[in-house]
């Protein structure tokens, strides 16, 4: 059939399966099993129990989520523990007949069956079940202000800055340019070390977290100024494969290259590799610091996949985000814009903008040197004597 996906089944061969476009995969949880998220004084917030039925965490549509996920289940999995219970146990099923329409409201059966890594990706409902009993879903941190540096805190961020920049051998991450850098966050400031505890704790384990504080390197990485953006707004993962592998996720424009700029204008006659899918390996060239470990990859990544899929249910789930710290010291820079040659702007006008600058930064500097040449070689052809100066 034109326009399908036809797959057969390893685990439950009944024929082939087909995903035909516009169909929809969501993943989900049993609100019974759920641990509502304690209030904060911060927060305020009252928590009635929840209703019987299903809680939808993330919903799109098979064309959109195969674009990360590939042809395997294994993306659903990875992702539903990374919101259920990221260093836990726990088990997805899915349905074996019917669509996602004719289950939405009903509850699993015992025709549905467990999904295993390497089991194809077919539209339909994935539910969580946690083998440690209830759930108590990861916190969100959105994209809601820009996190500034008070004065208190300059040196210290300068540090931050400093320390990341040694690391990584004064070059990107990523792309391995060594002009227009930034020390970039995975976990905001905004958060504070309060938050950046709970995130290592949660995803890189309880002894991660002891030390992990707002201006720990092992929070930051380094990038070429337009891949910055990607990163803070939760456009660009770092989908962790194995030991120091990851695979770079894009979840803003499909053709976004490598250095974080569309392949538009001049970029289309540039052979410059996608920012899609691009694999990168993550070592530490001075130690001075150690590089972020996969859970604080992983919280980030997480953080892209909720900003790009997740449900309104999720996202207003009571006390699921994080207490923000209020920065409101807009007159001075934020550590999280550390440069290390143009750090006079908090906030671009536009992504590129840096970028654009650091170009025409390079072109007056060809420029100078061709007018040098050129006096050079004028100053050549005059020949050699002692000439008076013109009177005043």
């Amino acid at each position: 059939m034109e326009g399908t996906t036809k797959i057969v089944s390893q685990t439950h061969p009944k024929g082939e399966l087909e995903a035909a476009p516009g169909q929809l995969i969501y993943i989900r949880i049993c609100k019974a099993l759920l641990r509502l998220i304690p209030s904060t004084v911060a927060t305020n917030t009252s928590i009635t129990p929840e209703a019987p039925g299903h809680l939808y965490l993330i919903e799109g549509t098979y064309e959109d989520i195969q674009r990360f996920a590939g042809t395997t289940v294994d993306w659903i999995i990875r992702v539903a523990h990374l919101l259920c219970d990221p260093l836990g146990e726990g088990q997805v099923y899915t349905h074996t007949t019917g669509t996602s329409s004719d289950w939405y409201s009903l509850d699993r059966t015992s025709n549905w069956r467990q999904v295993v890594q390497g089991d194809p990706l077919l539209p339909g409902i994935y539910e969580f079940e946690s083998l440690a009993g209830p759930i108590l879903l990861s916190k969100i941190c959105q994209r809601e202000m820009h996190s500034m540096t008070s004065l208190g805190q300059k040196d210290i961020s300068a540090t931050f800055g400093q320390h990341i920049n040694l690391r990584e051998g004064a070059a990107c991450a990523v792309t391995e340019m060594t002009a227009s850098l930034i020390a970039s966050r995975l976990i905001p400031k905004r958060m504070g070390s309060d938050g950046a505890k709970d995130v290592a704790a949660k995803f890189s384990g309880p002894e991660a977290a002891l030390d992990i504080h707002t201006f720990d390197p092992r929070i930051g990485i380094l990038l070429f100024s337009p891949l910055y953006p990607l990163v803070d707004h939760y456009k660009l993962g770092f989908y962790h494969v194995q030991d120091n592998n990851y695979i770079l996720h894009n979840f803003d424009n499909p053709d976004m290259t490598i250095i974080g700029l569309p392949r538009v204008g001049i970029l289309e006659n540039i052979p410059l590799p996608d920012l899609h899918l691009h694999p990168l390996t993550l070592i530490a060239r001075n130690p001075v610091a150690p590089m972020p470990p996969p859970g604080i990859f992983n919280w980030h990544y997480m953080q892209c996949v909720i900003e790009l899929f997740g449900t309104p249910q999720y996202k207003k789930f009571p006390n699921i985000k994080y207490f923000i710290h209020p920065f409101n010291t807009a007159a001075d820079i934020a550590d999280d814009e550390y440069m290390y040659e143009d750090d006079d702007e908090t906030e671009p006008p536009y992504p590129s903008y840096r970028f654009d600058r650091y170009l025409a930064e390079q072109g007056r500097r060809q420029m100078a040197l061709e007018r040098h040449e050129e006096m050079v070689q004028w100053s050549s052809g005059i020949p050699h004597g002692n000439f008076e100066s013109p009177s005043e």
